[in-house]
């Protein structure tokens, strides 16, 4: 397998400045892209206006409920 240039002399300087081997910086490299993605459960978005009528707070439960059922 071949690498480009530019691609090779970037990873050099990232291993290097890390403090880390070429092939450490492959191996965590290649680990953290495989690894499965971890999901982020994020607050709901904020909705409405000041202007318009108030909308009542939520619990996570309720919006689950919501929409999954």
């Amino acid at each position: 397998m071949e690498l480009p240039d530019d691609l090779l002399e970037a990873a050099r300087r990232h291993a290097a400045h890390q403090g880390i081997s070429l092939k450490d910086f492959f191996i965590a490299a290649i680990r953290q892209n495989l690894a499965p993605a971890k999901k982020v459960r994020r607050e709901p978005p904020q909705v409405g206006s000041k202007d318009g009528p108030p909308i009542p707070d939520l619990t996570r439960e309720q919006i689950d409920e919501a929409l999954f059922g």
